[in-house]
């Protein structure tokens, strides 16, 4: 339990607290983190290429940002329309959709690929981007098996199936290319026919195994009480800031480090080892996070995290382009700091909202933090060419004051739970 005394951080009060018996708890979970564990290497694959894809395309940089920036923005997008369906149908069937439309954004990235379509691309990325939220709901669907002194955990847990797509899908930029060529299409499209081949496979994990539906086991609240108009407590605004700053500031370096790598000599070997320190920083301590931040609070590990992501920024601001080493250790803590926020933000946001509207609270927060994230995305390509690298991360780096502020300046709640009016 959380032990910190920080107004934000108080208990729910008392009440019916649902969780699945402890088999059926550990099956779920297990499921859940096999969909993410292989739809996320398909993933990686597929964002890690877009920048370089994109940029051969056009032939500079500037706009290198815009697919993978559409990508975000239909996560945005799908977090609010598939949190909306698991609402009513169930998390099973959410889940399974967004995989499905993942795999047709795939497809659609593919042949945009191979036919050099700058247009279809951007578009396909936007389709393959709602798609892609199915993996980041899932941590909510963990955390409807568990109590409430678990969820940090939970959440965690599933966060922590990426670590198979950080070592995975950068290990695999130069297999997916010879699986372009032996397609006979553009190489670089390799990495969507893995990013489809890898959703199609989550989905048939989760639509064959995820029985029960994780929901049958949340609280629920009244909710013919719900509304989705409510104010939103102090918990679920500091969440919601911490969550979207987080993701900003790791966007906007991560995406550009690519082309930055490529442009000073370094071939695809090196530009994969780099961000699979990075990923690896994202998700391999995702189980010591939610543990820390089920027993000391969700507002220290976001401090924390916050902290580690604009050391990392100033890092790699001032790293030599030919210290590939020091690079890959400030994208690994850019990662870390990335994964402190991410877990413990969701967790905050989770026991902050109320029971009758938490599954849309939950979209909610992941529609504002891809939609901030798109906006960095796109603001990623401007900085690198209107500026330098060093000045981009800079930039990042200068943004992780606000969570705190935000988080300090708030009053207690009268009630710690969200008031439903």
């Amino acid at each position: 339990m959380p032990t910190t005394s920080h107004p934000i951080e108080s208990e729910q009060p008392a009440g019916h607290d649902s969780a699945a018996p402890p088999h059926l708890r550990r099956r779920l979970t297990g499921v859940l983190f096999g969909g993410v564990a292989i739809s996320r290497t398909g993933y990686i694959v597929a964002i890690t290429m877009t920048t370089l894809v994109a940029k051969d395309m056009l032939g500079s940089a500037t706009l290198a940002g815009l697919p993978g920036a559409l990508s975000v923005l239909g996560s945005a997008l799908g977090g609010s329309r598939l949190s909306a369906l698991m609402d009513r149908f169930g998390r099973r069937t959410g889940l399974t959709t967004g995989y499905a439309i993942l795999t047709v954004g795939a497809i659609g990235a593919a042949a945009a690929t191979a036919i050099g379509s700058f247009a279809l691309l951007t578009i396909s990325m936007g389709v393959f981007g709602v798609g892609a939220s199915a993996d980041n709901l899932a941590r909510y669907a963990a955390a409807d098996v568990h109590p409430a002194h678990r969820r940090g955990s939970a959440i965690a847990f599933v966060v922590w199936a990426g670590t198979i797509g950080s070592v995975a899908g950068p290990a695999l930029l130069n297999p997916s290319e010879a699986l372009g060529d032996t397609l006979g299409i553009n190489p670089l499209a390799g990495a969507y026919v893995l990013a489809g081949m890898a959703a199609v496979t989550a989905m048939a994990v989760v639509w064959g195994m995820l029985r029960p539906d994780p929901l049958d086991f949340a609280e629920r609240g009244d909710p013919n009480e719900a509304t989705t108009r409510a104010p939103l407590s102090d918990k679920v605004r500091t969440a919601l800031v911490a969550l979207a700053v987080g993701q900003v500031v790791m966007v906007l370096i991560m995406v550009m480090t690519p082309i930055h790598v490529r442009d000073h000599g370094h071939g695809l070997g090196t530009v994969g080892w780099i961000i699979s320190a990075h990923t690896l920083g994202m998700f391999a301590f995702s189980p010591i996070t939610g543990v820390v931040a089920d027993r000391i609070g969700r507002l220290p590990v976001i401090f924390a995290g916050h902290a580690v992501l604009a050391a990392a920024g100033i890092l790699a601001a001032l790293t030599d382009e030919s210290a590939t080493g020091l690079l890959a250790l400030a994208l690994f803590l850019l990662g870390l700091g990335w994964n402190l926020s991410f877990v413990a933000g969701s967790a905050l946001l989770t026991e902050g909202a109320d029971p009758a509207v938490r599954v849309r609270r939950q979209g909610l927060g992941d529609a504002v933090v891809w939609t901030s994230a798109a906006v960095a995305g796109l603001a990623s390509g401007l900085l690198l060419t209107a500026g330098s690298y060093a000045v981009l991360c800079v930039v990042a780096a200068s943004l992780t004051v606000l969570p705190v502020a935000v988080a300090l300046r708030r009053k207690p709640d009268p009630e710690s739970a969200e008031a439903v009016t």
